[in-house]
């Protein structure tokens, strides 16, 4: 696993908890710093979610298009690999 994956993990697991401990003790969300910390938390999870998937999407090296063009040049004039 990326440690941008680790991260996103870990501020979706933050997020889970101030959703809970907001929900089970409603005076904490007129606390100000309370909502700082929720509000880094969520713009965290967008921004380490969004290089996660840039790194998953980096994982493939070849396009599909490379792989066509390997395929055609393998195979004869009846289509068939031989």
């Amino acid at each position: 696993m990326t440690k941008e994956l680790l991260i996103s993990f870990s501020f979706g697991a933050a997020i889970l908890v101030a959703l809970v401990w907001g929900i089970a003790d409603n005076g904490i969300l007129s606390n100000p710093f309370f909502l700082l910390v929720g509000l880094v938390c969520v713009v965290g999870q967008i921004v380490m979610a969004h290089l996660a998937f840039n790194q998953y999407k980096n994982l493939s090296t070849q396009t599909p298009n490379e792989g066509q063009e390997n395929d055609r040049e393998e195979r004869s004039e009846d289509g068939f690999d031989d």
